[in-house]
């Protein structure tokens, strides 16, 4: 799993002291493994700090099985988590049947640092998520193997990888997308089956170059550190972490731009603690937090960028300024099935 796959966070319930205090615990839920540790350590402690509000992380499981369970408990009226870490789709799926609670906007006016585009409201207005995090997905090659890095996508196709490529079996991996600009001038062909069926056609133009259609993240990871294979699409955070610890691997965004995918905070309607939820989005989304994150955490921020404390350096490690290639999600999901067919039609012919 990627860095931006391995985080945890969730929220709870206010419970009378004694004193007739409120003592609040919020319950947050996000993807599990190093960036819970990380959080717990550096970013959680001075949120507490603030607002006396403790943190209670849970890991939650894979996307499509977390909506599940999401959608479960809102049929019960109950909320796994005060909050909850969950990607484009994730969001534009449990928005479609009402999974999210509305959120107050004034009570979170750090949303007014944020980039265009990360916050989500509903058809009516309603603010149903809040920007947390992006990852970029990126040409990388391993530089033991490959003396000049790409600059463009198009160098998928036209230089010699030596059979030793990797690609994502994934059809909603930002391949298609990055095989629409660069060939195909905008995203408008995707807009079609006939369209899309174009995109996979020119994808499958790359299979002599490829030895490994992966599932498995770290497989590829491995493969490409050990030399195994040359070059594919993977995470710029983890490789970026790989070459600080001096493995021979290297992250290029090509001119296009690399491939963002968002992450964001969302509140289940049955929460109990809407409040206490507005309150920790409100720190999260903070441009001194944003920036902590991105140092810690290896994550691109969602905060402008000039609203942040970030070194150029720092800030080139995890991101890029460039126009970013987004997945075009209303398509993978209109689509759905057929296209997750076509694609993988395509790989095993």
């Amino acid at each position: 799993m990627s860095l931006r796959k391995t985080f945890t966070l969730v929220a709870s319930c206010a419970a009378l002291t004694g004193s007739g205090v409120f003592a609040e615990e919020i319950t947050v839920s996000a993807w599990g493994g190093f960036f819970e540790e990380t959080l717990k350590e550096v970013i959680y402690p001075g949120f507490t700090e603030e607002t006396g509000i403790t943190v209670r992380s849970i890991a939650q499981p894979a996307d499509q099985a977390w909506l599940t369970q999401l959608t479960n408990a809102a049929r019960a009226k109950k909320a796994p988590a005060d909050l909850s870490l969950v990607a484009d789709e994730v969001f534009v799926r449990g928005q479609s049947i009402n999974l999210w609670a509305n959120l107050n906007a004034d009570n979170i006016p750090n949303t007014q640092t944020l980039l265009d585009g990360f916050t989500k409201t509903s058809d009516n207005g309603n603010l149903n998520a809040v920007g947390a995090l992006s990852w970029f997905t990126t040409f990388v090659t391993n530089t033991d193997t490959v003396a000049e890095a790409p600059t463009s996508w198009a160098d998928l196709w036209t230089r010699d990888w030596d059979g030793k490529l990797g690609l994502t079996s994934n059809a909603n991996s930002g391949l298609m997308e990055a095989t629409a600009l660069t060939f195909f001038g905008s995203y408008d062909v995707m807009e079609t089956r006939e369209g899309l069926e174009k995109v996979i056609a020119k994808i499958a133009e790359l299979k002599p170059q490829v030895q490994l259609w992966y599932r498995d993240e770290g497989q590829f990871q491995q493969s490409l550190e050990a030399g195994e294979l040359v070059g594919g699409l993977y995470y710029h955070d983890v490789t970026m972490l790989s070459a600080m610890d001096g493995l021979p691997v290297v992250s290029t965004f090509p001119r296009e731009g690399g491939i963002l995918g968002d992450a964001y905070w969302i509140v289940p309607r049955d929460s109990k603690n809407i409040e206490a939820a507005e309150k920790f989005i409100n720190y999260m989304i903070r441009p001194d937090v944003q920036a902590e994150m991105a140092r810690n955490l290896g994550v691109a921020p969602v905060a402008k960028r000039d609203a942040m404390d970030l070194t150029d350096e720092e800030f080139a490690s995890v991101g890029s300024s460039g126009t970013p290639i987004r997945s075009q999600t209303h398509i993978h999901l209109r689509e759905g099935d057929w296209l997750s067919d076509k694609y993988l039609e395509m790989i095993s012919q």
